[in-house]
């Protein structure tokens, strides 16, 4: 059967057979493949990749404000509901070319990194724009500065915000996640902690926010073959503790974390990546996801790609307004968008995957 899919995931395309193609991929990662046979795969998937617009009805708005200086670049926004929709966005120094990082000559090698708050009126457009302030935190020489890829968090009182850095780990500039305080009337961020790595030679970012009363983060909607958060410890303030809830699905496998999540239909909802390569060109792509209340991974979305098949999209935010849904994402490190879909659809779409505790 495997080698009737592989020969669908390849062929489908050319007989103009897009639908076999796609459920040809789906079936065969949702079971474990030889490396060489899975990246294959994932690769061809990206000639069956729908936009989001294919599968539900939805607007988008471009992100269209000033970049943090001159010549920068505005991308990877998060947003969340706090009165107002709330968003911050990113902007850097940096362009990628023929898939290098150019810096400015007077930043020499270095890449830099500010955060904009945006304040979003009803109908998603700009409404205010501030640079965000702070905060100061120790650092090394490490060439990369600034807060990457902010998520706003819910927050005893308000929010916060969870972000990676790389100038604080001694030697080589891993990954690592800082968590802040957030004053949305002045902008300022204050009391930047940074969480010690679960691991001295891993990378951790992108940990995704749960947002309302339950707080942590999911680190991985696949880890050892279970959904794993990273919850607070109520035995050393300030401190968390690595939990394993339900077994994940294998199509789950290679979700990376993108979005919040958002209480959603009894469960939670956010927006997660997997990565492809395509020759030397690096492809994200995108699915909803949806937790049950007992943080197993029940339902997922078909993967898709909000505008541009075949490119770096990045979601990093995603927030509830009435029924409506706004996701929040980047472009290629050069755009920043929202885009809004009605809530009812985006669960009409969502696909069982549940596996039992038992396995």
């Amino acid at each position: 059967m495997i080698d009737h899919d592989v020969a669908l995931c390849i062929h489908a395309y050319y007989a103009d057979e897009l639908p076999a193609g796609r459920r040809a991929c789906e079936r065969l990662l949702s079971q474990p493949l030889e490396q060489a046979t899975e990246q294959m795969v994932r690769a061809n998937r990206t000639y069956y990749t729908q936009t989001l617009d294919e599968l539900v009805a939805c607007r988008f708005v471009r992100i269209d404000v000033e970049p943090a200086h001159d010549g920068w670049s505005l991308f990877n926004p998060t947003v969340a509901v706090h009165g107002d929709l709330i968003g911050i966005v990113r902007s850097s120094n940096y362009k990628i070319v023929d898939g290098r990082y150019e810096m400015p000559e007077e930043d020499g090698e270095t890449i830099r990194t500010e955060n904009l708050l945006v304040r979003f009126d009803r109908d998603l457009r700009v409404a205010t724009c501030r640079p965000l302030v702070g905060p100061d935190y120790p650092s090394t020489d490490y060439p990369v500065t600034g807060l990457e890829d902010c998520r706003l968090r819910a927050v005893p009182g308000g929010l916060g915000v969870s972000a990676t850095v790389r100038n604080v780990s001694p030697f080589d500039g891993r990954c690592r996640i800082a968590t802040a305080a957030l004053d949305t009337g002045s902008a300022q961020l204050s009391d930047l902690k940074v969480l010690s790595g679960l691991k001295t030679q891993d990378h951790e970012k992108n940990w995704m926010p749960f947002m309302g009363q339950r707080g942590g983060w999911l680190y991985a909607a696949s880890h050892g073959g279970h959904v794993v958060t990273v919850d607070h410890n109520p035995a050393l303030p300030g401190g968390y503790q690595i939990a394993q809830r339900g077994p994940a699905p294998e199509i789950a496998s290679k979700f990376r974390g993108g979005s919040q999540l958002i209480p959603f239909a009894s469960g939670w909802l956010g927006l997660v990546h997997e990565v492809a390569f395509v020759g030397s060109q690096r492809v994200y792509e995108h699915r909803f996801v949806f937790l049950d209340d007992a943080l197993r991974l029940a339902k997922v979305s078909p993967w898709f790609a909000f505008r541009e098949p075949r490119a770096i999209e990045f979601a990093a935010g995603l927030a509830r307004i009435d029924d409506r849904l706004v996701a929040s994402f980047g472009v290629r490190d050069a755009e920043a968008w929202l885009v809004e879909m009605p809530a009812a659809e985006v669960e009409a779409f969502l696909y069982d995957v549940s596996v039992s505790d038992e396995g």
